[in-house]
């Protein structure tokens, strides 16, 4: 029976666990008893998702910072200068200075700009037209955009015939503004309300004939232009 016990005390091992230590290679296994073995290469595990983006493409990430970005302004297609030139030929036409590059820009900054001046103005006399403004020029904008259309053989898109048609709505807004300190219904309306329409008529029919190329239709096209300016400086009035 003795022997029995001594042979299988030869034969256990003590269990023991110790924590792995920070070393590496045969110190760890020195410190820890064991004999040494050679350690094969750990398999490179592939990049989960969601991880480090490789280097070659963050770099290519960060490049594309906001300097790369066009502006908002340019986003948005609004270009201040062809805003102040468009607005100048408005206040002096002359076929002469007219650049086609500007009018054939389809802005819409200065006609919402000039609309809701217009409506602002007409706030003062204690009149809301906002809505009026709106329903007028849509319906006449769409108009003046097919009767243009039959017309020229080279035609022209709707984005183009708002913008310039806003624009020439400058002449009703200086209309608006004498008209809260004059009663432009005598005597001083009969005079400077066909200043005003035929002002915007003659440079919106300039403005068409650039963009149309039809230099000799441009009193044909002015007789459905005053109708349309006609309508507005009716509201400015009255």
């Amino acid at each position: 029976m003795r022997n029995t016990e001594d042979l299988q005390a030869q034969f256990d091992v003590p269990y023991s666990y110790s924590a792995p230590l920070l070393t590496t290679g045969n110190s760890a296994q020195a410190a820890s008893g064991l004999p040494s073995c050679s350690q094969a290469p750990a398999p490179s595990q592939p990049a989960q998702p969601g991880g480090f983006l490789p280097h070659n493409l963050s770099v290519t990430l960060l490049g594309t910072s906001d300097e790369d970005e066009p502006p908002i302004l340019e986003e948005l297609d609004i270009n201040f200068r062809h805003i102040y030139h468009k607005t100048l030929s408005v206040l002096w036409p002359q076929r002469a200075k007219l650049d086609q590059a500007v009018i054939n820009d389809s802005d819409f900054a200065g006609p919402i700009l000039f609309a809701l001046v217009l409506g602002t103005l007409l706030l003062f006399k204690g009149k809301v037209y906002f809505g009026s403004i709106y329903v007028v020029f849509v319906t006449g904008l769409v108009s003046l955009w097919a009767v243009l259309n039959l017309m020229s053989s080279k035609g022209i898109d709707l984005y183009r015939t708002a913008s310039i048609m806003g624009y020439c709505l400058l002449p009703i807004v200086f209309l608006a503004a004498l008209s809260i300190p004059i009663d432009l219904q005598g005597t001083a309306g009969a005079v400077l309300v066909p200043i005003a329409v035929i002002w915007c008529t003659n440079a919106a029919a300039l403005f068409f004939v650039v963009a149309l190329e039809a230099d000799g239709q441009r009193w044909l096209l002015a007789y459905p232009v005053m109708l349309f300016y006609t309508c507005f400086a009716l509201i400015a009035i009255f």
